[in-house]
């Protein structure tokens, strides 16, 4: 594993698409949660996308057990990933809306996902 490079100056950087391999997919409840290393500043970032089922009476709807791999890949197949490493890299604009190194990636599914 690649150290945290604490040197690089914040930078808003378009990294492409990454195979998903590359990062762990979790769900709990009604949230997936993208963790692994940033592309860039290999600082440790973590995503949560909500699903936005809601139950009735407009009420949010927990899950009581994990989505399975297929169905967490589809929820951030059209996500925009920042890194989000938690560390004031250089140049980090005032009011950041993610602290991090400024990246920014998408996810491709990993082979055998089913998506």
């Amino acid at each position: 594993m690649t150290a945290h490079n604490l040197d690089l100056s914040y930078a808003q950087l378009d990294l492409g698409v990454r195979d998903e391999s590359e990062f762990q997919l979790t769900s709990v409840s009604s949230t997936v949660t993208v963790t692994g290393p940033c592309p860039r500043c290999h600082g440790t970032s973590a995503t949560d996308f909500p699903l936005g089922v809601v139950g009735s009476k407009g009420l949010p709807w927990k899950r009581d057990k994990a989505l399975p791999p297929e169905k967490r890949s589809a929820v951030v197949a059209d996500e925009v990933l920042y890194c989000e490493c938690g560390f004031g890299h250089d140049g980090l604009p005032e009011g950041a809306l993610f602290v991090g190194c400024g990246a920014y990636w998408r996810l491709k599914p990993a082979s055998g996902s089913g998506t």
